[in-house]
C-alpha cells in the first residue's frame, strides 16, 4: 500500500467510490479500502446463463437525476419497469383512507428542515414517539396496520421507529403517496439494465489500480495534521478519511483518540435492520397467463416479477422483517420451502417448481449487517446533527447521511458529492 495519500476512502460502495472518482477527477490521489471481495456494498447482483439476477439495491425513480447521470457515463440506461402501474393496489382493504393518511403525514413532513430535522418545530414531541404509537393515536386499527406494514418495505417496523424520522424520510424522498404508489402507480420503479451492480463494477473498474478489495479497516488514528488507516495488512497515511459505511458499522471502528461522545451515541442509537432476498428462477413465466398481477404483498413477502423475455424468468421478493428474523434460525432447506410456500399463497403450487433459487439475509452480512439505517426515538433531537459533522480530518458518506433521498442510491451519489465539495473547499 502506498504510505501517503491526499484521501483514503472506507468503504466501496456507491458512495464511496463516487467520491473516490470525483477526487481523482479533481486531480487528488485515493486510495479505496473495501473489506469484501467485490465492490457495491448493499448492490449486488451476478448473471445466470445471461439473465441478471439482483438481490440487493435496484430501484430509481422520479428526480433521482445524478445517479442516472453517472450511469449514463459509463453507457448503462435507466428503464422503466414496466408492470407496476397498480402497484398502490397491494396493499389492499383501506383505499381512500390509506390515501388519506398518507397525506396527513406529508403535510406534517412539509415543516422538516432535510438539512436539519432537529429544528423542526415540534421536534422534541415528533421525535419522542414512535410511528407505530402516532398510527395507534390518529388512524383506525385497520388503516394504520395496513400504513404500517407498507412502510417496512422501506423502513423498519413502525414500533422501532422514531415519528421525526418517518416525516425526514417522507419529504427526503418526495412524499408518501408516491413512495407506497398511491396514486395509482409506482414511482421508484425505474432500474439501469443489467442490473444496478453493474454501475458500481463500472466505477470499480474506472478506478481498479486504486482500489483494495479483501482489506477490512479496523482502527482509524487522526490528528490536525493527517490520518492513519490501520488494516492487517499495515497502514496508510492521508490527508483526510471518509467513511463511507452504514452509521452502526462505522461506529464499530476504532478511533485513537476517540469520538466526540455525541457522534459516538448517535452510531449506538441509529440501527440497520436487514431482510432476505430471494430470486426465484423459472423456465417459464406461468403467473403471465391471464392475469396482470405482477407485484404483490402481505404481511410476509413482497413479491414482483423482473420483466422481460429471458430465459429464465425471475420472481424477485423481499421477505419481512419479521419473518426474515425468523427464517434466519431454520436450516437452508426449511427457509427456502417455507418462502416457496409464501410464493404459492400467491401463485399457486406451481411456484413452487423452479428451475433455481438465490437468497442472501442481509442481516447476517458481516459488512453490512442489514438494509436500511434510522432513527429511533430521540436520536435525531439529541444527536442528529453530528450525522453529517466532520471530526477532524474524518468525514462521513454513505446513502444515509444525505438529506435528499437518504437510503436511495440518489442519496449516495449526493452524499458523496457533497463530502467531496467539502473536501476540496478545504484544500
Amino acid at each position: 500500500m502506498p504510505n501517503s495519500i491526499d484521501v483514503v476512502v472506507i468503504g466501496a460502495g456507491l458512495s464511496g467510490l463516487t467520491a473516490a472518482r470525483l477526487l481523482r477527477a479533481s486531480g487528488r490521489s485515493v486510495l479505496v479500502l473495501e473489506a469484501r471481495d467485490r465492490p457495491g456494498g448493499r448492490m449486488y447482483g451476478f448473471d445466470v446463463d445471461g439473465r441478471s439476477i439482483q438481490i440487493g439495491g435496484r430501484w430509481i425513480g422520479p428526480g433521482q437525476d445524478r445517479v442516472k447521470s453517472l450511469a449514463e457515463e459509463f453507457g448503462i440506461e435507466a428503464i422503466e419497469h414496466d408492470g407496476f402501474e397498480d402497484a398502490g393496489s397491494v396493499i389492499g382493504g383501506a383505499g381512500e383512507e390509506l390515501r388519506a393518511l398518507a397525506r396527513r403525514i406529508e403535510a406534517l413532513a412539509e415543516s422538516v428542515p432535510l438539512e436539519a430535522p432537529w429544528t423542526t418545530p415540534n421536534a422534541r414531541e415528533l421525535d419522542g414517539q414512535t410511528l407505530a404509537t402516532w398510527l395507534s393515536a390518529n388512524a383506525p386499527a385497520d388503516v394504520a396496520t395496513a400504513m404500517g406494514t407498507s412502510l417496512t418495505s422501506f423502513l423498519p417496523e413502525p414500533q422501532d421507529l422514531s415519528f421525526l424520522h418517518t416525516l425526514f424520510y417522507t419529504k427526503s424522498n418526495g412524499g408518501l403517496v408516491g413512495i407506497l404508489g398511491l396514486d395509482g402507480k409506482a414511482h421508484d420503479n425505474g432500474q439501469f439494465v443489467g442490473g444496478a451492480h453493474r454501475l458500481t463494477d463500472a466505477l470499480y473498474h474506472d478506478l481498479e489500480a486504486h482500489v483494495r478489495l479483501n482489506t477490512p479497516v479496523w482502527k482509524i488514528v487522526h490528528d490536525r495534521d493527517q490520518v492513519q488507516v490501520h488494516t492487517a495488512d499495515g497502514r496508510v497515511s492521508a490527508g483526510y478519511a471518509i467513511v463511507a459505511m452504514p452509521p452502526v458499522l462505522a461506529g464499530r471502528l476504532q478511533y485513537d483518540p476517540p469520538m466526540p461522545p455525541d457522534r459516538d451515541y448517535l452510531t449506538q442509537r441509529m440501527p440497520i435492520r436487514g431482510k432476505i432476498a430471494v430470486a426465484l428462477l423459472y423456465a417459464e413465466p406461468f403467473w403471465r397467463d391471464g392475469s396482470d398481477t405482477t407485484l404483490v404483498a402481505d404481511e410476509d413477502v413482497l413479491l414482483w416479477d423482473e420483466g422481460g423475455d429471458h430465459r429464465p424468468v425471475v420472481l424477485a421478493g423481499l421477505i419481512s422483517i419479521r419473518r426474515s428474523r425468523e427464517l434466519a434460525g431454520l436450516d437452508a432447506a426449511t427457509r427456502k420451502e417455507t418462502i416457496l410456500g409464501y410464493a404459492a399463497r400467491h401463485f399457486g403450487n406451481q411456484a413452487t417448481q423452479l428451475s433455481d433459487y438465490y437468497e442472501i439475509n442481509w442481516a447476517a452480512e458481516p459488512w453490512s449487517r442489514g438494509c436500511n439505517s434510522f432513527m429511533t426515538t430521540g436520536v435525531w433531537t439529541a444527536w442528529g446533527y453530528s450525522l453529517r459533522q466532520p471530526v477532524g480530518r474524518i468525514h462521513w458518506a454513505g446513502a444515509e447521511t444525505s438529506p435528499y433521498f437518504v437510503g436511495q442510491m440518489e442519496g449516495a451519489v449526493q452524499s458523496a458529492e457533497t463530502v467531496v465539495e467539502t473536501l476540496l473547499t478545504a484544500g
